[in-house]
């Protein structure tokens, strides 16, 4: 089975103006500028068979963005409301914190304290490539989150398919 992971970045419009992507951590791939086109998402998602993993809003601003069915059409799971549903009671439900705890290490780490610098360093050409690092980081370390916790907890596909996430 082919799961698929997201991460999206959108401007404070809601535009959205990158998608970090992964089948797993060794395979992965974004999509901004020119190569963030309906054509090229479609292609994203053409290979899942599994889930679609995220973490918040992220299915939401997609199908948003694009006018795409995707809840209807693919089994999508929130990580944010497993991890809730299986950690209850923690001190934080942020990724870095998540991260911290199960000690993934990531290169960029500015944007975890300032999102507003996320959107400047985007549209700063010399920056734009810490942005696509961090967006990267997060996606791959969603891929090793998601395997790490549902390892610790047994989390599997009949646990995902009795739930509504």
């Amino acid at each position: 089975m082919t799961d698929l992971y997201l991460d999206l970045e959108w401007f404070f419009n809601q535009e959205l103006y990158l998608i970090g992507y992964a089948y797993s951590i060794t395979n992965h791939g974004q999509l901004y500028d020119e190569s963030l086109t309906m054509n090229n998402i479609l292609q994203m998602l053409e290979p899942v068979d599994g889930y679609i993993y995220f973490y918040g809003p992220d299915i939401g601003m997609l199908e948003k963005s694009t006018g795409l069915d995707i809840r209807n059409n693919f089994r999508c799971v929130n990580l944010l409301k497993v991890f809730r549903d299986i950690m209850p009671g923690m001190d934080s439900y942020k990724l870095a914190y998540f991260e911290e705890i199960f000690e993934i290490k990531r290169s960029q780490r500015q944007y975890k304290t300032n999102i507003f610098k996320l959107v400047e360093d985007w549209n700063n050409p010399y920056k734009r490539q810490y942005v696509l690092k961090y967006n990267l980081e997060d996606v791959v370390n969603l891929v090793r989150l998601k395997k790490e916790i549902f390892g610790i907890y047994g989390i599997a596909c009949d646990y995902l398919d009795r739930q509504s996430f």
